[in-house]
């Protein structure tokens, strides 16, 4: 009998106001497999808020948009290709 295992991951909004982003993709485990942020650093290590690169980069559409994210964790090997992605704000948690 073939046992089939579809890998679960959970999107989960960290920080999301006053211009600052950050969340992470966790796997089944809980364990952080992929963060995403805005913030970065200039040439004299000072931190800046920017845009989301991989809104930028056009494989999202916006900072929530999980269908984006989900292709994209596919594209790169992070996800499976019959893997579930869903969204968790984490001040719900």
């Amino acid at each position: 009998m073939i046992e089939i295992v579809i890998q679960i991951l959970l999107y989960v909004i960290d920080l999301d106001e006053r211009g600052e982003f950050r969340s992470h993709v966790e796997d089944e485990n809980g364990v952080s497999i992929f963060e995403i942020t805005n913030e970065d650093q200039d040439e004299d290590a000072h931190i800046t808020n920017g845009g989301i690169w991989l809104v930028e980069a056009g494989y999202m559409k916006h900072a929530k948009d999980i269908n984006g994210l989900h292709q994209y964790l596919k594209e790169i090997g992070v996800a499976k290709a019959d893997s579930k992605l869903s969204m968790l704000d984490a001040r719900a948690r």
